[in-house]
């Protein structure tokens, strides 16, 4: 079992009974004792849980963290009309004949519903973009292989990075799972190294947020707000334009 996946075990278990012990992680997971301790150490760092003799328990006063990572289903029933809303806006920022990453994500994948541009460029490495896009002749489609993340649609790893670092992109929109005063995060780091290329490579930049990510903290740290050019967001997001003001970036909401 790779980290990711232990972490998600150790983090949906603490969740529920607010204790875990070190031998039940090993019991139930197949891994060596200090596996589970650097496991443990790590959501320490995170802010997740405070370590206990054989053990961690659940570290209840931070609200900021997010929990567990959620299934593609699952994000695909939070706050869908602020999505829907956010993925409108973001069309209206696609032009004719633009060359466009689109990044994994309910909202982006929302993006196709509303967008009326033609002889657009979509690169993407979302499986569940490209099925939005696949049958629709306005659109040149190039999807990005690699190692396939079926919890969110995505390929990553080496052949995808690779593939991104050669290429040039007018206009890059990548959704977050959180982001604080600083950083933007996800839940993954092979992901988050898709998205960190997509934005360095990218003339015009777009973070796609509704405020239930705003003041929040996520497993990676991917990017720093001073690189990012435009938020798209809810009209109801009051917190975006006090986290936003210090860095220059144009809100659209």
């Amino acid at each position: 079992m790779i980290k990711e996946e232990r972490l998600n075990f150790i983090k949906a278990y603490l969740q529920k009974h607010k204790v875990i012990q070190v031998q039940y992680v090993v019991d139930n997971l197949n891994v060596a004792d200090m596996t589970v301790r650097r496991d443990l150490k790590t959501l320490e760092e995170m802010g997740f849980l405070t370590r206990i003799h054989g053990g961690a328990k659940l570290k209840e006063a931070d609200s900021k963290l997010s929990a567990i990572e959620l299934s593609h289903l699952e994000k695909k029933k939070k706050n869908l009309n602020e999505k829907k809303e956010i993925a409108r806006k973001a069309a209206q920022e696609i032009e004719d004949f633009d060359i466009v990453f689109l990044g994994s994500g309910t909202t982006i994948e929302l993006i196709y519903d509303y967008l009326e541009a033609n002889h657009v460029k979509i690169i993407t490495n979302s499986i569940f973009v490209f099925e939005k896009f696949k049958n629709d002749n306005r659109f040149q489609l190039i999807l990005i292989g690699g190692h396939y993340r079926s919890l969110t649609g995505a390929f990553v790893g080496t052949i995808a990075s690779d593939y991104m670092k050669n290429i040039f992109i007018k206009k890059a929109f990548i959704g977050v799972n959180a982001l604080d005063q600083e950083f933007l995060y996800n839940a993954n780091e092979e992901e988050g190294e898709i998205q960190r290329i997509a934005l360095d490579n990218a003339e015009q930049t777009y973070i796609l947020a509704d405020s239930s990510k705003f003041d929040k903290q996520d497993f990676y740290r991917f990017y720093d707000l001073k690189g990012i050019d435009y938020l798209i967001t809810d009209q109801n997001n009051s917190a975006a334009f006090t986290q936003m003001d210090q860095h220059a970036i144009k809100i659209i909401k």
